[in-house]
């Protein structure tokens, strides 16, 4: 079975966690969510300041990866929203549509941004990773 065209490309997810649950162990579900591979490939994650829970941008090309995306896996009984989104329609449109978004409402680019960050304390400590 194919995806459709709405299926396949990037997905937004916001998961927030039921009452109880601290943030360490919030983080902790939503690294595990976002480290299975079946899931497709993950683009972008963080977690919440605020409220114990996280957003994640997953990059699907195959209905499994779109199924085991579905499956709650180390989120089951939290507040889970999946969207697909219109203009990442796969994982190259995803940093163009951050490229779009910088260059039209606020005249950066990301190519800026990106080397502004190579240049970074914070590159640095990634790359000892």
């Amino acid at each position: 079975m194919e995806l459709s065209k709405q299926e396949r490309g990037c997905w937004f997810v916001a998961a927030y966690a039921p009452p109880g649950v601290s943030m360490k162990d919030a983080n902790g579900a939503v690294n595990a969510f976002v480290a299975d591979e079946r899931r497709g490939l993950a683009l972008f994650h963080d977690h919440f300041a605020d409220r114990a829970g996280g957003v994640a941008v997953f990059a699907v090309e195959t209905p499994a990866e779109l199924a085991a995306l579905r499956e709650p896996g180390p989120l089951e009984g939290w507040e889970v929203a999946l969207h697909p989104l219109l203009f990442a329609q796969s994982a190259l449109h995803f940093p163009s549509q951050v490229d779009f978004t910088m260059s039209v409402y606020r005249g950066r680019r990301l190519r800026d941004l990106m080397a502004e960050y190579e240049a970074s304390d914070l590159a640095r400590r990634n790359d000892d990773r």
